[in-house]
């Protein structure tokens, strides 16, 4: 593994990240990726660095990201009304956007979701109802997914945001809509697969530059 084809990936436990470090391997890069303890893989490829820590860390935050061409994020909050965990994702967006600042890497790829950023014009009715009910159950998740954004956007950095509605498990066919702007409906979703080749592939040769952008299967 060479480091000058490596990618941090923040949030590899998770589905997507799972899928993100099984589609960077497969183009061919190395891949650094931060977890915490307890959450580590076992028996992962030779070409994955495993660095355990925290994201509130910054050691651990600077040791994912060295000798890295990029960084990805697709770290979230898992939702449930009975245990409605502590918003992070901002703060930990602008750690790691601090760190590559230092470290002069400029590539940043963050998902976050179709419902941040504000209200869309293109939601469907049955999807502006789900962000009512989403926000009043989930107002500080909500909140915090919007600063993470703004975090990355005044990071100074090469970033793209990517906002997904539903990610499925289904298999993907590479061939997904990206745009500024597309109709969301309930039944909108990304193949996880291909949310994850997305990504993989704007952090090696980007289109879409300093943009946010929702994706679509």
């Amino acid at each position: 593994m060479t480091d000058k084809k490596s990618i941090a990936v923040f949030g590899g436990s998770g589905k997507t990240g799972q899928e993100l470090i099984s589609a960077a391997l497969r183009k061919g890069f190395g891949v650094r990726a931060l977890y915490r303890p307890g959450s580590e893989p076992k028996g992962a490829s030779s070409d994955v660095q495993v660095i355990i820590g925290q994201l509130t860390e910054q050691e651990a935050v600077r040791q994912t990201l060295e000798g890295t061409q990029g960084a990805t994020v697709v770290f979230g909050p898992r939702l449930g009304r009975r245990n409605n965990p502590k918003p992070f994702c901002a703060d930990a967006t602008a750690r790691i956007a601090a760190e590559m600042t230092k470290l002069g890497i400029q590539r940043l790829i963050v998902q976050t979701g179709a419902m941040a950023g504000g209200d869309n014009p293109n939601w469907s009715w049955g999807v502006r109802r789900f962000v009512r009910s989403y926000r009043k159950n989930y107002p500080e998740i909500d909140k915090d997914r919007d600063a993470q954004e703004v975090a990355t956007r005044q990071s100074g950095l090469d970033w793209t945001i990517v906002r997904p509605f539903r990610i499925s498990g289904a298999r993907g066919n590479g061939n997904p809509r990206v745009a500024h702007s597309l109709h969301v409906s309930m039944f909108s979703s990304i193949r996880r697969a291909d949310l994850a080749e997305f990504i993989v592939n704007e952090v090696a040769d980007g289109k879409w530059h300093r943009q946010t952008v929702y994706i679509l299967s």
